[in-house]
């Protein structure tokens, strides 16, 4: 029964996400054990500016997010038909 209702559920909220404008895949720096290691991230807005080679954007509660290279942008909208 749980499993049924994750399902549905999993079914509603792809139904209602939101599609973005911008996809950026880059890498994000995470203490884990003392050890600081890279992961992969991935960051969707609607609005992108660009502070020399750095990548940043601001949420809907007003904070920055800063994005540094390597990283790669993806416009979404240049795939839509």
């Amino acid at each position: 029964m749980k499993k049924l209702m994750f399902i549905m559920l999993l079914g509603i909220t792809s139904c209602t996400m939101k599609e973005y404008k911008y996809e950026i895949h880059g890498k994000v720096n995470v203490s884990t054990s003392g050890s600081n290691q890279m992961r992969d991230a991935i960051w969707l807005t609607d609005t992108i500016s660009f502070d020399g080679d750095t990548a940043y954007y601001f949420n809907s509660d007003g904070s920055q997010v800063r994005i540094s290279p390597p990283y790669t942008l993806i416009d979404k909208s240049l795939n839509k038909k």
